[in-house]
């Protein structure tokens, strides 16, 4: 193992000493067309990154407003654990887990239907008009 490792190394020993005074020689032909071609790899490489933020942000903003509808329903349901779903809530939007808590509050408090809804305030409806008889006095 050790001759075969001296010989690779006499081998290469031998190649630098034949051709000191090699040059490299580049053609830059080939150059311009690799970079056109990493050009066109970072510009498919940003489209893809831009195409992932707009779909996240759409994705955001559906939970954004998801959110808003869920904390309406949570204002007008009463049930025991409405205060610490409240409090859930308002941190999950202010430490960016507002999808997190729409899954857990839709999933655990909505769809199980806990609590009740507070009644909202009837529309008024005219009441029926009341006709008055009159009545004739019977005639004898």
């Amino acid at each position: 193992m050790l001759m075969l490792l001296a010989q690779a190394e006499g081998a290469l020993e031998g190649a630098v000493d034949a051709a000191p005074e090699a040059t490299i020689s580049i053609d830059w032909g080939q150059l311009e067309g690799a970079a056109e071609a990493a050009g066109l790899g970072l510009g498919v490489l940003a489209g893809g990154f831009i195409i992932f933020w707009i779909i996240a942000g759409i994705i955001g903003l559906a939970f954004l407003i998801w959110w808003i509808v869920l904390m309406v329903d949570l204002v007008n349901r009463d049930f025991p654990q409405r205060g610490t779903y409240l409090i859930l809530m308002i941190l999950s939007f202010f430490l960016g887990f507002i999808w997190l808590m729409d899954l857990i509050y839709y999933f655990g408090v909505v769809k199980k239907g806990i609590g009740t809804k507070k009644a909202s305030a009837p529309a008024e409806t005219e009441a029926p008009a009341q006709t008055q008889e009159k009545t004739e006095p019977k005639k004898e």
